[in-house]
């Protein structure tokens, strides 16, 4: 994400950012929804708003979901799936998240 609004003026201009102001680096986000906005809503909020705008922009239909694994290993082969349906809201997954996330550092000696 910090790349992309690096190089792409249609994020720096949603952003506010001129084309030589510096962008934030990429902890940033991850440091704000750790600590400054922990424990309000407004992750959720913009989530939640982003994928309803997606869905009236018939961009998402809901039949498929990916998600980011990248603290989890993975034994990935692109021959080999199963589909399946998760009914859990996101503000359950995300907290879930933060959870596995938390005790991986733990378990490996980082700071939370």
């Amino acid at each position: 994400m910090e790349h992309e609004i690096q190089t792409n003026i249609a994020y720096r201009w949603f952003l506010g950012l001129g084309l030589t102001d510096k962008v934030p680096d990429h902890s940033t986000i991850s440091w704000n929804r750790r600590t400054r906005f922990k424990d309000t809503g407004i992750f959720q909020e913009i989530f939640d708003e982003i994928v309803l705008q997606a869905i009236s922009h018939k961009m998402v239909g809901g039949r498929v979901l990916i998600t980011d694994s990248t603290h989890v290993k993975a034994n990935a082969n692109k021959h080999h799936y199963t589909k399946q349906e998760v009914l859990q809201n996101t503000k359950d997954y995300i907290d879930e998240l933060n959870e596995a996330v938390a005790e991986d550092r733990k378990a490996h000696g980082k700071k939370l």
